[in-house]
């Protein structure tokens, strides 16, 4: 039944008939007043359509005048803010008499028990559950329910044809709008009817994107899918969306930036849902199945719908820098995000060239920094020589551009002028493994950065701006001097790194200032012995003697 319902929608989808998306003339009741009710007899009027309550007929064909309508938030027909519940009771929508006729009406609605009223021109009809209604010829209109009306869920109704009048009531029913404002415009700046095949690219909302294989539940990958752009308005939202017929669309929006308070509305009508979150993937049977999992560090809330042969909702808490999404007969629309990028990025490693590795022993330079290339220390203690670290630009570590991919592997970085490095921060990606952090020669060796949030190591705070949850991107930053730093990981990235030159600390007895206590300090100070030598006199009490040559000794070789 699924299968024979989305093609009939397909074709008609295809004509002139829903060429346009714009379906206002319904109310929305989110001009009325949250609790108010209403029992036969009693009109009122919003979004400026009249509307009369009226007896209701059950399904043996009895009339009944004690039913009530209520204005409530309850979504239950996955709409929008407020819709209105009808219990034995039917509303009466007069467009001839307030608005003026209409062509096309559209509304959302959830059946949970009972039987229909429905009603055109004054042509009424007295139906189990609302997918009875599809393909009928009411009131000289024609009749479409694209998806739901099986009783116990929800769907849609679409109205075409010259309505003066409506009626609409149930026994357990709720019916409402969306209000069109609340769907972020999106695919509107690709093609309408174009189709991308398995290994195409796109960029849509400058988010690059490419087309790959959809795995039916149990693992089979499925052949010949693609994804079109189309207008049919399935996943409830409006103007252009993208249907994914057994194809994922991979959005890398970690190329650009990373995101956060990522959410977008859903038509699934047959066959399986793939998802993946910054590469960790679900294969499930319905969205209503992915409600509560976290999928590469993101919790993922199904908001509304879900359940199978209708439209709904999802909003993802976390960063998301990868996301990709198929189903067999699927549609996505209305994405919204916020952008992750906080701040200026510091350009690092733009010096260098994409693709070169580096291993264990290994010393480059970029920008004002020399990096050695060390061993890294998985979380059982041992040390391993066996890692390299890569210059890469896939957006891992929450910026554009080059950034360094870590593969069991660490990297000592310092200023190559010698000054040492205060306000230090940094982008990263953990995507796997334990992290190894050395500061000033004191080590930690952790899962996720936000496990040493707020930690003090080598001197220095430790502070996770965002992200660090594992499975993310995000940022870190210290406060204190810091004279060298080792990081690495097992499935870790970096970029945009940041620091202030600050002059390293003096140590008393480094008479010459070059950074050490040796024999050279010693010979000098004992050159200036018995002196006022500013140099020599470590202690500052304005002669150069015994106190001093104390102080060197018990500083030598720092």
């Amino acid at each position: 039944m699924k299968f024979t319902r989305f093609h009939t929608v397909l074709a008609i989808a295809s004509s002139t008939l829903y060429a346009s998306s714009a379906f206002a003339s319904f109310p929305s009741f989110d001009d009325l007043t949250l609790g108010d009710s209403y029992v036969p007899s009693q009109n009122f009027t919003s979004d400026g359509v009249n509307v009369k309550l009226m007896d209701f007929q059950d399904g043996k064909g009895n009339w009944h005048n004690s039913g009530v309508a209520t204005v409530s938030d309850a979504l239950m027909a996955n709409g929008s803010m407020y819709e209105l519940n009808t219990d034995n009771i039917n509303s009466f929508y007069d467009y001839a008499g307030s608005i003026g006729t209409q062509t096309e009406v559209e509304f959302l609605f959830g059946e949970y028990g009972g039987n229909i009223n429905f009603a055109v021109n004054g042509d009424f009809v007295n139906k189990n559950n609302f997918i009875e209604l599809d393909g009928l010829t009411i009131g000289g209109c024609s009749i479409s329910v694209p998806f739901g009306g099986f009783g116990g869920d929800t769907g849609k109704v679409v109205i075409i044809g010259a309505i003066q009048n409506m009626l609409v009531g149930g026994q357990e029913l709720a019916v409402d709008v969306h209000t069109p404002d609340e769907c972020e415009p999106s695919f509107e700046d690709l093609p309408l009817g174009m189709s991308y095949f398995i290994g195409d690219t796109f960029t849509t909302n400058l988010v690059p994107c490419e087309v790959a294989t959809h795995l039916y539940l149990d693992g089979t990958p499925a052949s010949g899918g693609y994804v079109m752009v189309e207008d049919w308005n399935q996943a409830c939202g409006d103007n252009q969306e993208l249907f994914t017929n057994n194809a994922a669309v991979v959005f890398k929006f970690a190329m650009v930036s990373p995101i956060e308070n990522f959410s977008y509305y859903f038509g699934e009508y047959g066959g399986n849902i793939n998802m993946a979150i910054n590469g960790d993937f679900r294969n499930v049977p319905d969205y209503i199945h992915l409600d509560g999992m976290v999928i590469g560090g993101v919790t993922v809330n199904v908001t509304s719908g879900g359940y199978g042969d209708d439209c709904g909702t999802i909003e993802f808490d976390g960063n998301v820098n990868e996301f990709a999404i198929s189903g067999q007969e699927h549609f996505i629309d209305c994405f919204l995000w916020d952008w992750l990028q906080l701040d200026e990025c510091e350009p690092s490693y733009e010096d260098l060239i994409i693709g070169d590795v580096y291993v264990v022993g290994d010393i480059f330079t970029t920008g004002d920094y020399t990096y050695k290339t060390s061993y890294f220390t998985w979380e059982d203690g041992t040390n391993w020589n066996g890692g390299d670290v890569t210059v890469e630009n896939t957006g891992q570590a929450c910026s554009i551009g080059n950034e360094l991919h870590y593969d069991n592997a660490t990297t000592k970085i310092f200023r190559t002028s010698g000054d040492w490095m205060t306000n230090v921060s940094f982008k990263f990606g953990e995507y796997g493994g334990n992290i190894n952090l050395e500061i000033n020669g004191d080590f930690a060796n952790f899962y996720d950065f936000i496990d040493i949030d707020g930690s003090v190591i080598g001197g220095v705070t430790v502070t996770v701006d965002y992200g660090g949850t594992g499975g993310d991107c995000g940022q870190v930053s210290f406060t204190g001097d810091i004279e060298d730093l080792r990081v690495g990981g097992q499935e870790f990235f970096v970029d945009c790194f940041y620091s202030e030159a600050t002059t390293a600390p003096s140590i008393p007895g480094d008479v010459d200032g070059d950074g050490d206590v040796d024999l050279a300090d010693l010979l000098a100070l004992i050159a200036a012995w018995g002196s006022g030598d500013a140099a020599a006199d470590v202690n500052g009490d304005g002669v150069v003697n015994t106190a001093d040559l104390l102080i060197l000794i018990a500083n030598w070789g720092s």
